[in-house]
């Protein structure tokens, strides 16, 4: 970008914040304070409601994020205790002990389907 650039960016800025500030003069001559300022109450209540709900959702998503945190840390105790326990098994009886558990478990979604 060069200067001559810069500066007709510059320029057409300056043009538009002109032409919003000239509208609303035009429209305050036109409609009068009332409409402005009602208006102005309307657009500060939305700029707060959107402020709001981003507020609502940046707390929601830290409690999303904690409670993901705190529900990896006992998946990582869990993996960490069943290594250990695996670790102190033999083979044969770990199979048997998972067969075991297996035999156990109904079968809540049967292949042949219903």
């Amino acid at each position: 970008m060069t200067d001559l650039d810069a500066i007709l960016a510059a320029g057409q800025a300056l043009a538009a914040v002109h032409t919003a500030v000239d509208q609303v003069i035009n429209a305050a001559l036109y409609y009068g304070p009332g409409v402005l300022a009602l208006t102005a109450t309307i657009a500060a209540f939305r700029v707060c409601a959107w402020a709001a709900d981003r507020y609502h959702q940046a707390v929601q998503d830290r409690a999303d994020r904690r409670a993901y945190t705190a529900r990896a840390f006992r998946l990582c105790r869990v993996a960490d205790s069943a290594d250990a326990f695996m670790a102190d098994t033999p083979a044969d009886d770990l199979n048997r002990y998972l067969d075991n558990k297996l035999a156990a478990t109904p079968n809540l979604a049967p292949e042949e389907g219903r």
